[in-house]
């Protein structure tokens, strides 16, 4: 007769060790929190013993983790051990610049075209014969770059090329999201902003938290020591104005706010009802202007016109 066995019980006293994170913070070279040019060469350089060749723009990334190449992955898991691409490009000027100044292979990742006009010239080269290895000479792109580009879908949000394979929207309308997943809390992004501001003088605005490869500029130089704002407003998602809820809560000031569709419609609206005709740019300079600044206006329709014929209560001719 088979015998009862009492439950195997866990001995008291025994925690179970948390999972890793993904990012397992090292030292890395260069001075704390800010990376030098040194630095970066000293990095590209020991990369390259490690893993047999230079980086490519992505492996150093945290962009669409869930295709991450093994470079990639090495890059996140030891992260910060290694600067991020917009880093690089920050201090050479391009990415491929700071490989030149090490000393390795690089390509041209700047063009005088868009990506739109790269996509349309290597569709009518193909629709005239010409082959893609000739395709990828013309442009001044690799073989896989021309292939992308002849496979290329429309963007849902803005109708422009997609060139990525394994992406659904184009690197435009997918700027503003988050793309290091990176374990950043409410409490240390107060700490981020104070920071700032102690060196500043004043709190970031939303633009100097957005990674740009055009321009790239502190953000990308010190990274990863400052959140985006993608993640800020991703930690602050439950309140209307999640960038200025983060600056409130960190106690800094809010220098401008971030008007939404709707407000820049209900001021138009009340500009109307008050006055009885569409607002000029000098009327937005008067006090008794509640709505968003000229500027506002112009950066999202080009002119205060525009902004009208799409938020204004009623049409130009009519209210005039």
């Amino acid at each position: 007769m088979a015998q009862d066995r009492p439950a195997r019980t866990r001995p008291r006293g025994r925690v179970l060790a948390a999972p890793p994170s993904r990012y397992l913070p090292l030292p890395y070279p260069g001075t704390p929190r800010r990376w030098e040019r040194d630095s970066i060469l000293q990095a590209l350089r020991t990369w390259v013993s490690e893993v047999g060749g230079p980086p490519r723009w992505q492996d150093w990334c945290g962009e669409r983790p869930e295709q991450a190449s093994s470079a990639q992955r090495k890059w996140m898991l030891e992260h910060p051990r290694w600067p991020s691409s917009s880093c690089v490009a920050a201090h050479f000027g391009s990415w491929s610049a700071g490989l030149q100044a090490a000393n390795l292979p690089a390509r041209n990742l700047t063009f005088d075209s868009s990506v739109a006009e790269r996509v349309q010239t290597a569709r009518s080269l193909a629709a005239g014969g010409a082959t893609v290895r000739a395709i990828a000479h013309e442009l001044g792109v690799s073989v896989s770059s021309v292939h992308n580009y002849l496979r290329a879908h429309p963007c849902p949000g803005c109708g422009g090329p997609v060139t990525n394979p394994g992406a659904v929207r184009c690197a435009a309308c997918t700027a503003h999201e988050p793309t290091v997943a990176r374990t950043w809390t409410r409490g240390s992004v107060r700490g981020a902003i104070r920071d700032w501001q102690a060196e500043h003088d004043r709190a970031p605005s939303y633009h100097e938290w957005t990674p740009s490869r055009s321009r790239p500029g502190r953000w990308e130089a010190e990274s990863p020591r400052w959140p985006s704002a993608a993640v800020v407003c991703d930690l602050y998602r439950d309140h209307e104005n999640p960038w200025n809820a983060a600056l409130q809560d960190a106690g800094a000031d809010v220098r401008f706010r971030r008007w939404s569709e709707d407000e820049a419609r209900a001021a138009l609206a009340a500009f109307w009802v008050r006055t009885g005709r569409p607002p000029s740019s000098a009327d937005l300079g008067d006090p008794e202007w509640k709505g968003p600044h000229a500027r506002t206006l112009r950066r999202r329709y080009d002119n205060v016109a525009a902004a009208w014929s799409a938020l204004g209560p009623a049409p130009a001719d009519s209210a005039s």
